[in-house]
């Protein structure tokens, strides 16, 4: 089964939506911390760090380190590749 990216029009919120279908994809080699997939998940939502890192009561500083961490784990350079690698896993739900 091949992943596949559907777009649908949302007539009460006058947008468009994708919804991702993912396929057969490999889970991740490394998986990510509880915490790395907290700060994911909060990044996700659309998050930036200062937020993130206020509404889990951690420095700025430790944000960036979890970031880091799952980009080397998820082999991506930004945060929206690390939210389309963690949807595509089933990682993000």
């Amino acid at each position: 089964m091949q992943p596949q990216t559907v777009a649908t029009w949302s007539q009460p919120e006058g947008r468009y939506e994708l919804i991702f279908h993912p396929g057969s994809v490999p889970p991740l080699e490394d998986p990510l911390s509880p915490r790395e997939l907290e700060v994911a998940r909060l990044v996700a939502s659309g998050l930036p760090n200062k937020l993130v890192a206020h509404q889990l009561n951690i420095s700025n500083w430790t944000v960036c380190t979890h970031l880091r961490r799952t980009f080397s784990k998820l082999g991506v350079t930004t945060r929206a590749a690390m939210v389309a690698r963690l949807h595509r896993t089933g990682t993000l739900r």
